[in-house]
């Protein structure tokens, strides 16, 4: 079945066991996540990928630089240029 939709097997599975836990990566893009949807918001969307990386490591002090590509995978999830 996961042949014929060009899924992987895995995917498959870790979107379905009831038991998965998030992992740290998974906690870490939710914030992170919030945080650029905020900063959009109060932008009105005029932040590009990196002055939007810049402006999530400055408010977010106490977590790990987030990369640009993570901001820019992030803001196309939730439809934001």
């Amino acid at each position: 079945m996961c042949h014929w939709a060009k899924i992987a097997r895995s995917a498959y599975y870790k979107h379905f066991d009831p038991q998965r836990q998030s992992s740290q990566r998974d906690e870490r893009d939710k914030r992170m996540e919030a945080k650029i949807i905020e900063i959009a918001q109060s932008n009105n969307s005029l932040f590009g990928t990196e002055k939007m990386t810049m402006a999530v490591n400055r408010q977010m002090p106490d977590e790990k630089s987030i990369y640009h590509k993570t901001v820019y995978r992030l803001m196309c999830i939730n439809g934001i240029s």
